[in-house]
């Protein structure tokens, strides 16, 4: 079976420092895949390398087929690659629905429209009511971002990607600096993402990591560790070692 997002033995080095090291993942459409590790094990260089944010020294990236390891972001994000980032990359001072008709603009290619007649152009408005109605923002729809709770403003990001119907979609720490309410409903966010969707996670927080994810890579100083499943990476002792140590039993 053709994978939808595939790493062949990715490397990256900057000076005499390799952070990435021959890293390889496969991903079929519609898997949920964790990414976890120690800091500094090389988790957000690895997603800067996928995004394009950061050029590979050698390996190879391909989406749905399509060798994308020299594409830039905006040709990887059109392809089918979209992310949301650790911090919330937003526009503040506009309400939650005009920042995902600016992002429902981008995917449709019709930014050229003029503002107030855009917020009315039927494909537009339809679409955008479905975002707000699966995001559970109906209440906070017309409100400027800036007021809006982190949690919430944290769900609107993943919105904003999903708004350029992603082939695959990678989450960066989706739920840190939330309150335990916040990544709960995190969690049912994620879990109700479409299953044709493909999601790579990167997330401190095991418990979250553990009911998401189907399978589990654990980098260690820029390589692979171990990959498997929940269950295996739980009771890995090199793993718990590494990295674990106590907080899972």
């Amino acid at each position: 079976m053709l994978n939808m997002f595939e790493i062949d033995a990715l490397n990256k080095s900057f000076g005499s420092l390799a952070v990435t090291q021959d890293v390889s993942l496969q991903l079929p459409a519609g898997r949920r895949h964790g990414l976890i590790g120690p800091n500094g094990a090389g988790k957000t260089t690895l997603f800067n390398l996928l995004c394009g944010e950061l050029d590979a020294d050698s390996g190879r990236v391909m989406l749905d087929g399509a060798d994308i390891t020299r594409a830039s972001p905006d040709t990887r994000a059109r392809a089918g690659l979209a992310r949301s980032f650790q911090r919330n990359n937003l526009f503040t001072e506009l309400t939650v629905r005009e920042n995902l008709v600016i992002a429902c603009t981008l995917q449709q290619g019709i930014g050229h429209i003029g503002w107030n007649l855009l917020r009315r152009y039927d494909s537009v408005a339809t679409e955008v009511q479905a975002s707000i109605e699966q995001l559970g923002l109906g209440d906070d729809a017309d409100r400027p971002v800036k007021q809006l709770s982190y949690g919430t403003q944290r769900q609107l990001e993943i919105g904003l990607a999903l708004q350029l119907q992603p082939k695959v979609l990678l989450l960066d720490e989706p739920t840190s600096g939330m309150s335990p309410e916040e990544t709960t409903a995190m969690q049912s966010l994620i879990g109700e993402l479409p299953d044709t969707l493909t999601v790579l996670i990167i997330e401190h927080d095991m418990d979250v990591i553990f009911d998401i994810a189907e399978r589990i890579t654990v980098l260690d100083y820029g390589r692979v560790l171990l990959e498997g499943t929940p269950e295996e990476v739980r009771k890995s002792d090199q793993v718990r070692q590494r990295y674990l140590g106590d907080e899972v039993s």
